[in-house]
């Protein structure tokens, strides 16, 4: 983790999982297949839910604000549009998504071997845990 603080990691994690909300959205509006829809909608819920129970840790911890996502995330996101434009195909699509998610994973694991308050890194864990439960079921998707 650096010389980053705790308040920038969990704002960090907390731009991340918005970045992978809107991803997930993103993609969910590209798929023809319904249940993939709804696999996508879900996570993006779930990373939603994420960001706003870290919200309140990163609050006590002061300091600025975390952002509504990231531009690296808003091209990612610009970059599915494209892709599906151009040919459709829900496999790539699932490939894209899962290359997104797996740097929400990677973000974690990095949080997780950081510093971190006691109460803030059990809830890091737990979503970890479940993030990672997720990114498999995309990648079994594909």
């Amino acid at each position: 983790m650096g010389d980053r603080t705790e308040r920038e990691v969990l704002n960090s994690l907390i731009e991340t999982c918005k970045d992978g909300a809107m991803g997930f959205k993103t993609a969910a509006e590209h798929v023809a297949d319904p249940a993939l829809r709804t696999m996508l909608l879900s996570f993006a819920d779930e990373r939603a839910r994420c960001a706003a129970e870290l919200l309140p840790h990163a609050q006590r911890l002061g300091g600025s604000a975390a952002a509504d996502g990231t531009s690296v995330g808003a091209l990612h996101r610009h970059w599915i549009d494209l892709k599906s434009a151009i040919r459709h195909d829900d496999r790539a699509l699932l490939v894209e998504v899962s290359r997104g998610d797996r740097a929400t994973v990677h973000a974690y694991k990095a949080a997780i071997e950081g510093l971190l308050p006691p109460d803030t890194r059990d809830v890091v864990e737990r979503q970890y845990a479940q993030l990672q439960v997720e990114h498999e079921q995309l990648a079994t998707a594909r």
